[in-house]
């Protein structure tokens, strides 16, 4: 297993704290943990709140509707003072926090990745360079749809928590099923860039992703992207992997 590439382009460049995306990559033994999770821009204090997810998921395992709800509690108890909230924080607190929570398992024992995904943070599965799968959006007009998000008000993840199908949040991918298995997690905004670009044509649009290997080759892919205005400025996260 390589870690090939990790890293987060900020949406504004004059201001890289804004970033709201945040991931986490935990390697013991072969056997890895990554997280990648994208706070809304909309909500408050979403960085905050993705940060909490991807650390999370990387150091207790898959999120289960018992360990979100434990979360939202870890999250206000640690993040705020509720006896000196400013009128800010009080609106802020009532709108709440969303996130997206794109989690991969790996274990070298068994040979399988388990993924869980929950927004339009993407993981795909390449042989080689070549197109298997992914999840959980399969192309670019997926894009399109208004995403389910992790929240840190309990009651808007109603969608999770009460779901009596679970399987439709997880994924398992079998590498012995494949040559040269390579992954790619990403947000939103490279994600339906390279959907977009995969099919119109561009065959080597895997390829081109997976090469990166450098933040100078990562800036230099996005800032030419948002030249040609065929990327949507964003913060812009991505991890590559070969296993």
């Amino acid at each position: 297993m390589e870690l090939m590439f990790c890293g987060s382009i900020p949406k504004n460049y004059d201001r890289p704290y804004e970033n709201e995306d945040y991931y986490n990559i935990d390697i013991i033994n072969q056997t890895l943990r990554v997280a990648v999770s994208d706070g809304a821009t909309v909500s408050y204090d979403s960085k905050h709140w993705a940060k909490n997810l991807a650390d999370c998921f990387v150091e207790k395992g898959f999120v289960l509707n018992r360990d979100i709800n434990r979360l939202v509690k870890l999250y206000y108890s640690n993040r705020f003072d509720f006896k000196n909230l400013t009128l800010f924080q009080k609106r802020g607190l009532r709108f709440g926090s969303y996130a997206t929570i794109l989690g991969l398992e790996y274990n070298p024992i068994s040979n399988f990745i388990q993924i869980l995904s929950i927004g339009d943070s993407i993981a795909v599965f390449l042989d080689n360079y070549e197109f298997v799968d992914s999840f959980p959006y399969s192309k670019s007009s997926d894009f399109k749809k208004n995403p389910k998000l992790l929240s840190a008000k309990k009651k808007h993840n109603y969608f999770f928590s009460r779901s009596k199908d679970y399987s439709k949040f997880y994924r398992v991918w079998n590498l012995e099923k494949v040559y040269c298995p390579i992954v790619l997690c990403m947000t939103d905004a490279l994600a339906e860039w390279a959907f977009k670009s995969y099919e119109s044509g561009n065959m080597d649009t895997w390829r081109e992703i997976g090469s990166i290997n450098s933040m100078k080759d990562f800036k230099s892919f996005v800032d030419s992207k948002r030249l040609e205005k065929s990327i949507k400025i964003d913060d812009t996260t991505l991890i590559c992997m070969k296993f």
